[in-house]
């Protein structure tokens, strides 16, 4: 089946357990009388194509439940979360790109538990050339394998918002794109391939923290 499965209704009467320790602010919440169960078939596809262990894929999909007790997550919901999470700042236009990562397919408008796992399992527990593909993704906004200027500069302005940071000065988002391309950019063509990302993010400390912060 793959990270695409879904979740089985029937009548589930656990009290909520303890939600893991996560970065998406995911909250312990009672959660009786929810009437979405989480399958063994799942819990198997998980074990196999993730790194989470049974006890941390139950925590998670209670704090998942916590946050959407019909089993599946919308992108307003998970921008209620960041913005729980980032108080001061804005979190839509961030989110709005994170989620899109996360739901590839762009006729669905939310995500069920086995998709929130396949995704989160990569920026928390992949490797570091995952983690590179997770965010060149996310860069990368309408899929042509390639970043252009105007790409990079939309998600970097997203993610000063979401961090309530000034734009000016030296945090000015069109200075940093500039830098960037000037740096990673070896063909001088305008644009930022997949391999040009990897080994600039590789090779730069500091463009890897503002491209690639999970790395």
């Amino acid at each position: 089946m793959g990270c695409t499965g879904s979740t089985e209704k029937k009548k589930h009467k656990n009290t909520t357990l303890a939600s893991s320790d996560d970065s998406f602010g995911l909250h312990n919440q009672d959660v009786d009388d929810i009437k979405v169960e989480l399958s063994d078939a799942t819990i198997s596809t998980l074990l196999d194509e993730t790194k989470f262990t049974h006890e941390e894929i139950i925590d998670w999909w209670h704090g998942f439940l916590a946050d959407c007790p019909s089993g599946l997550l919308d992108k307003d919901k998970f921008i209620e979360v960041y913005q729980h999470k980032y108080p001061s700042g804005k979190a839509k236009g961030f989110c709005d790109h994170v989620f899109r990562t996360f739901n590839p397919d762009k006729r669905a408008h939310a995500i069920d538990f086995e998709r929130f796992m396949c995704a989160i399992n990569v920026t928390l527990k992949g490797t570091s050339d995952e983690k590179l593909n997770w965010a060149f993704t996310m860069y990368d906004i309408n899929g042509d394998q390639r970043i252009s200027k105007k790409e990079m500069l939309s998600v970097l302005e997203a993610m000063l918002d979401l961090l309530g940071k000034d734009k000016k000065g030296p945090n000015k988002p069109q200075k940093q794109v500039d830098r960037i391309f000037l740096r990673i950019d070896s063909n001088h063509d305008n644009y930022i391939s997949k391999e040009e990302f990897f080994s600039g993010c590789r090779a730069d400390e500091n463009i890897r923290a503002i491209l690639a912060p999970y790395y």
